[in-house]
């Protein structure tokens, strides 16, 4: 029996207590301890966890339709003809801005690698054509941005500008979706992601 202990004991003797009780106290008092702890450590487990927050992505039919009118309005403001929307650049479009949202990131390649032009022949078809040429302008930001305001940054954009008033496109088609806690690069911000890509064939 180790030395500390029996000390312990024999003076515990002197003030007329059994080893055997002394035993039985010790090992009571540990198991309350132990419980105790148990007990602390779950509540603060309990305050620290956070509940994991549901994300929410929700296609923005009506702001597509406001956004398109205001694009076709900034280039009849710079002499440019109007375009028309097709369904193959809406989808295109559509399901870029949505992709980003769902997989957290912002950039116009997929996370496959495709480049944006892959996927724009996909949704809208050149198989025919003997000239296509494609153009893409992105942006994300907070939930109150107003389709003005997304064409407006875009002409403030040299690169974004050059693609939004160029002569050369026919047909276009845009994709904003709004999230209530963006994934990824967002960093569980709300988050408007919008997308607009221009084409043209022949």
């Amino acid at each position: 029996m180790p030395t500390g202990l029996k000390t312990v004991l024999a003076g515990k003797k002197k003030i007329g207590q059994r080893p055997g009780s002394f035993r039985v106290a010790i090992v009571l008092a540990l198991a309350l301890l132990i419980a105790f702890l148990s007990v602390a450590q779950g509540a603060v487990a309990r305050s620290q966890a956070k509940p994991a927050k549901k994300t929410s992505v929700t296609v923005m039919t009506r702001y597509e339709q406001q956004l398109a009118a205001a694009l076709n309005t900034a280039r009849k403001r710079h002499g440019l003809r109007v375009l028309k929307l097709v369904p193959g650049l809406m989808r295109s479009a559509g399901k870029h801005s949505l992709q980003m949202a769902c997989e957290g990131y912002f950039a116009h390649s997929s996370p496959n690698g495709a480049s944006f032009v892959t996927r724009v022949k996909r949704f809208y078809g050149s198989a025919a054509s003997s000239y296509f040429s494609a153009g893409e302008n992105l942006l994300w930001a907070r939930p109150r941005v107003t389709p003005r305001q997304v064409v407006k940054r875009w002409l403030a954009s040299p690169e974004h500008r050059q693609v939004l008033l160029s002569p050369r496109w026919r047909v276009f088609g845009v994709g904003v979706v709004r999230s209530t806690h963006g994934a990824g690069v967002f960093t569980g911000r709300a988050v408007l992601l919008v997308t607009a890509d221009f084409a043209v064939k022949r």
